[in-house]
């Protein structure tokens, strides 16, 4: 099979070491505790391929499939020939179930193949997203949806037209402390939600200038593939959980965008962007992405009691993050606290659980999906709105 399609932006920057890491973690994954989201009793388990087959799909994806109730991995999309030998290898996968870039519409005369995971840069979201779709293949996508909110109207039509499930990879929809949060900031022993304080950032700009520095992806830094700087990246997070620990979405937003690093940021990746969500009855969330500094934040606020998430302690080394993605075969421990008391709640693989839930979904033949394209779609127009109050002094925008 011809499969040597080049693709500058993805997997390819990633060494051999990172594939390695993969099969490490493959193993620890063996007898690490791992708890479903899977009904007993399955019915068909789904194949699954990945596109892109970069640092995410290695680190995060692949390793936590073999936990899926509901998903096997059936094939690859990759633009390295290579690397989808070794996927096939170690995930026991035939050499035939390896596509190109050029080849993706191939894949709608594989019937091994039941939906695909878009792993790709995020300027590249809807075109694959589109062309799997049309090739009739249910379609999980990365976050964010896409970089517009044009492309993410495309992306829910074409699946619409195919009759084939769109989801987004917003995995925390399922992760036990921010479920059991959600629950509480909007029951009535929580009160009248107030305000919010929500921050995703990591150090990228150290990274840039690290001794490592070669190895970090740097088609962030290339707004056509980004879409944007550090609010598209890590900043859908602190809007999906103002959206979901309000139970609300907001009706106007607020942003402000800041550089410390300008010879490393070029135009049109934001190092740092503040922002404000407004909800129409009152409730207001502080947020912010950066590349600046490394710090996760997520505290709700009642006229009864507040609530926060945490990262927790890991068995190995180091601690969780309150947003954080499992991976390398462990999960990536939270810890919540009601007030001063702490509620202690299973710590889980976030990618099977996702993944096994999208395949619930199809199995049942249901039309919805909790983390739909037109989730995916309210959120680039929240972030759209951000950007348009940036760019006018941070005045205030209506997202209507």
């Amino acid at each position: 099979m011809k499969n040597n399609v080049q693709f500058p932006y993805s997997e390819l920057h990633f060494k051999r070491r990172t594939f390695v890491k993969g099969l490490a973690a493959l193993t620890a994954l063996q007898s690490a505790p791992y708890i479903s989201a899977a009904i007993p009793g399955k019915t068909k388990k789904l194949g699954l391929a990945i596109v892109g087959l970069g640092g995410y799909a290695t680190t995060c994806i692949a390793p936590e499939i073999s936990s899926c109730a509901h998903v096997k991995l059936a094939g690859v999309v990759t633009g390295s020939k290579e690397k989808g030998a070794e996927w096939s290898k170690q995930y026991q996968f035939t050499q035939d179930a390896i596509y190109g870039y050029d080849q993706i519409d191939n894949i709608a005369e594989d019937d091994r193949i039941d939906l695909v995971h878009i792993a790709l840069p995020n300027s590249m979201h809807a075109e694959f997203a589109i062309k799997c779709a049309r090739a009739g293949k249910h379609v999980m996508v990365e976050k964010p949806m896409a970089i517009s909110s044009e492309e993410c109207e495309r992306m829910i039509l074409a699946a619409k037209e195919s009759g084939v499930l769109l989801g987004v990879n917003y995995r925390l929809q399922w992760e036990p402390h921010h479920v059991k949060a959600s629950e509480i900031t909007t029951s009535e022993m929580f009160g009248q939600a107030s305000s919010g304080n929500y921050e995703f950032s990591w150090g990228y700009a150290r990274g840039l200038q690290g001794p490592n520095k070669d190895k970090i992806k740097k088609w962030l830094l290339d707004p056509r593939m980004a879409g944007g700087g550090a609010l598209f990246d890590t900043g859908v997070y602190p809007i999906q959980a103002a959206c979901y620990l309000s139970g609300r979405t907001p009706s106007s937003v607020r942003g402000m965008s800041s550089k410390v690093h300008p010879d490393i940021f070029p135009d049109g990746i934001e190092e740092t962007m503040s922002y404000e969500l407004l909800f129409d009855d009152g409730f207001q969330a502080i947020c912010r992405a950066s590349y600046s500094h490394s710090h996760h934040q997520c505290i709700t606020l009642g006229d009864r009691s507040s609530l926060e998430i945490k990262g927790g302690p890991r068995e190995t080394k180091g601690w969780g993050s309150t947003f954080g993605q499992s991976g390398n075969g462990q999960p990536n421990p939270k810890a919540l606290f009601h007030g001063q008391r702490e509620i202690k709640l299973k710590q889980t693989f976030q990618q099977a659980v996702l993944l096994d839930e999208f395949a619930k979904c199809i199995n049942k033949g249901s039309k919805k999906f909790k983390a739909s394209g037109e989730m995916g779609l309210r959120d680039i127009r929240i972030i759209e709105k951000i950007y348009k109050s940036s760019q006018n002094g941070g005045s205030l925008v209506s997202i209507s």
